[in-house]
């Protein structure tokens, strides 16, 4: 394989990789607001997502604005 196409391969390789992650984080986050209108403490929101609790706030704060609005 050419060095041309083996540096396109790797750069699609990471633009998938990417999205998938993004698509992990939007899901985690989902999953995160689901489990805090079931009443879970946020502790242990973040621990079964496997995010910081900096994260969690954000996406939290986040979620305020939006309904907010």
């Amino acid at each position: 394989m050419s060095e041309e196409v083996q540096s396109m391969c790797n750069l699609s390789m990471g633009v998938l990789n990417k999205g998938i992650s993004v698509g992990k984080m939007e899901q985690a986050k989902e999953t995160a607001y689901e489990l805090r209108d079931m009443g879970l403490p946020d502790e242990k929101i973040a621990r079964a997502v496997k995010v910081s609790m900096d994260t969690l706030r954000e996406w939290f704060a986040e979620r305020e604005e939006m309904l907010v609005k």
